[in-house]
């Protein structure tokens, strides 16, 4: 990239008055180094498994394409990198942080990495992309890489009892008669039922032997599997497993599948090893303002979050997390296999969820936050509103707090490295995130359609615009050919709102095999939904939506008498229009006063077709855009059968 457009624009002072680091240069993120200082070697272990033959497996001739799809999109993202400074620098001082380190990651290159503030209150040394932090619990996702890893080479299974790993761990105390032994995969996902932590002293050094001999007596805090409950214990066990399947120290499994290929040569186990003057200095709240804090040894439990790292190198880590979307079918060449990659951001379970309005929305916002996560190989995934797909951890230790969001589909990644112990860094992500958002660029990969979408498409207009039994068999897949009538009555409604209709293009690709088309038309345009077979080609299912039609007189009697009822109840206006539904008058006159309250009054701004049903799309004083679903009994637009309001377009609503 150009030095050009890196120039960044001028930074807030931190609060003790340093300057903050210069921005660093686009940094491909290629593998290539030395390994760092390990850890010495643990027990001896036990005898690994035989590795399981592999199944056969039968793979597409084509591969599935994805790729973004708006040429400027890399352009987009790095032109907005400048407003990080301002928008980070705002959340800085929101919350009173001497300082942090950051980078962001597009399509595997470091593109922003810049530090804020200090490192040190007394030196008033300043972060840069190669200041060394803690990292905390983001080293549990090191750790279950390195469990896929040891189960890829065969070396071990995920059901494995811990105790065939840990013989000590069958002396653990499970709380009813019915628990099942705890497996690897319950260790991962934070499912054992194992407590936070052990008996032991895990802050100075614990050595293996120490940590497996506290196992015998140990009471569990909950049958494995009941529920989801964090545990730092379990990760402990987890690299003690780690190393004894792969017959070396867990630090140097580590090392040959993750820091060594990735050229990770600044992450290191120890504090001892970080070079002089690159620490930063941890701090914490005390009575008499921010007080240092000394580092504890993980020892044989670091699984746990023993890792420190750089903004460099943890980019490096983030631009190889990346770098397994999307599924292809081009070399796999990487130290993991992407699918495992993949497999470890995705295979979760549910974890937490909330939900809540949001007070005071700007124009085009969510009226509300809400969040789904699951907590797969040391990762969460993260489902909201800003987006479907952010995977995530943090760590704290130390004093030190970090933070890892990254959106896999849109190729986009933020590192947060912070080293005093009241501040968020993921604030500090999510800002970051946000600022590359307003571009419009963070769109997501879309798949290449099939290539038996064009004549499948040809065929199914042939049959819309001229109804013919045997053609309609030759164009729908086998399975779907009993809904022939109510697919005759669906293509006939299309073709008398719009006449014949003829070309058609990709509005959007779910998936090779179903997309959403605009069709040019004699009357209008039509958006079909189709999905075709991927062995046959043919189609199995299409719907079509109508937009800016007329419906029926009656139809539109009726929702005008809806919109006139959320604005204000009329017992007569119910009783003549819409006494018919499903809904009683009681019912009715509780759901009208519920959408008053929440949309206010409401106007009708247009009506669409979808398939045989019809809907309304309102304008409302409060919630914005809404949809009003009109269900019709047997598709009779004389016969409203229930009626509903939901946010227009289905997600989050937006003011």
């Amino acid at each position: 990239m150009a030095t050009s457009s890196r120039v960044l624009l001028p930074m807030l002072l931190a609060a003790c008055g340093a300057p903050e680091a210069p921005a660093r240069h686009a940094t491909p993120l290629a593998p290539g180094a030395a390994a760092p200082p390990m850890a010495p070697p643990p027990s001896a272990a036990p005898a690994a498994a035989p590795a399981a033959a592999p199944s056969r497996q039968v793979f597409a001739e084509a591969d599935p394409g994805y790729a973004f799809t708006d040429p400027d999109r890399h352009k987009k993202l790095v032109a907005a990198l400048p407003a990080l400074d301002a928008a980070v620098a705002a959340e800085m001082a929101r919350q009173n942080l001497p300082g942090f380190a950051i980078g962001v990651v597009i399509d595997g290159v470091l593109e922003y990495e810049k530090g804020f503030g200090v490192t040190d209150l007394e030196t008033k040394a300043r972060p840069d992309g190669d200041t060394v932090y803690r990292i905390g619990s983001i080293t549990k996702s090191f750790a279950a890489l390195a469990l896929l890893a040891m189960r890829d080479a065969g070396k071990l299974d995920l059901d494995d009892p811990l105790a065939r790993w840990i013989p000590e761990a069958s002396g653990l105390v499970y709380p009813s008669r019915d628990s099942r032994p705890i497996t690897l995969r319950q260790l991962h996902a934070h499912t054992s039922g194992l407590p936070r932590v052990g008996t032991y002293d895990g802050d100075n050094g614990p050595s293996e032997e120490t940590i497996v001999r506290s196992l015998p007596g140990l009471a569990l805090d909950l049958a494995p599997d009941a529920e989801w409950r964090y545990s730092n214990l379990a990760y402990s066990l987890l690299g003690i497993v780690v190393g004894r399947a792969a017959g070396e120290p867990f630090h140097d499994v580590v090392a040959k599948h993750i820091l060594v290929p990735l050229g990770m040569t600044s992450t290191v186990w120890s504090h001892d090893d970080v070079p002089a003057g690159r620490l930063a200095t941890a701090y914490e709240v005390s009575q008499a303002g921010l007080a240092r804090t000394q580092p504890v040894r993980r020892g044989a439990g670091s699984a746990r979050g023993g890792i420190y790292s750089t903004v460099r190198d943890m980019g490096r880590y983030v631009a190889w997390q990346l770098s397994a979307y999307p599924p292809r079918s081009d070399r796999d060449d990487g130290p993991i296999r992407r699918a495992t990659l993949r497999e470890a951001h995705s295979t979760g379970i549910p974890m937490s969820g909330w939900g809540r309005l949001e007070p005071a929305p700007k124009p085009g916002e969510p009226l509300i936050a809400y969040s789904a996560s699951t907590y797969g190989f040391g990762w969460i995934r993260e489902q909201s509103c800003d987006f479907d797909d952010l995977v995530t951890h943090s760590g704290s230790i130390d004093s030190y707090r970090a933070q890892i969001a990254l959106s896999p589909s849109r190729g986009v990644g933020v590192v947060v490295l912070t080293n005093f112990a009241h501040s968020d860094p993921n604030a500090i992500a999510r800002r970051a995130l946000a600022e590359l958002a307003r571009t419009g660029a963070l769109a997501k990969r879309v798949p290449r359609l099939s290539d038996a979408f064009p004549a499948a498409m040809q065929k199914l207009l042939a049959v819309q615009n001229q109804w013919d039994d045997a053609a309609y068999k030759a164009m729908i897949d086998p399975v779907w050919r009993s809904r022939l009538v109510e697919d005759r009555a669906e293509l006939a409604g299309y073709k008398d709102l719009h006449g014949a209709c003829r070309s058609f293009a990709p509005l959007h690709v779910a998936s090779p095999t179903s997309a959403r088309f605009k069709v040019e038309c004699d009357r209008g345009a039509l958006e079909l939904d189709v999905s075709i077979s991927s062995s046959s080609g043919l189609v199995t299912s299409f719907v079509g939506t109508s937009r800016g039609v007329a419906p029926p007189a009656g139809l539109r009697a009726q929702a005008d008498a809806i919109v006139a009822l959320i604005g204000k109840w009329d017992d007569g206006l119910h009783r003549r229009l819409l006494s018919k539904t499903k809904r009683s008058r009681a019912d009715a006159q509780q759901y009208f006063a519920d959408l008053r309250a929440t949309q206010g009054a409401c106007r009708i701004k247009g009506a669409v077709r979808e398939a045989l049903d019809w809907r309304m799309e309102l304008d409302c004083d409060r919630g914005g855009g809404a949809a009003l679903q009109l269900s019709l009994r047997d598709h009779d637009p004389a016969a409203l059968d229930d009626y509903r309001v939901a946010p227009a377009g289905g997600g989050c609503p937006r003011r």
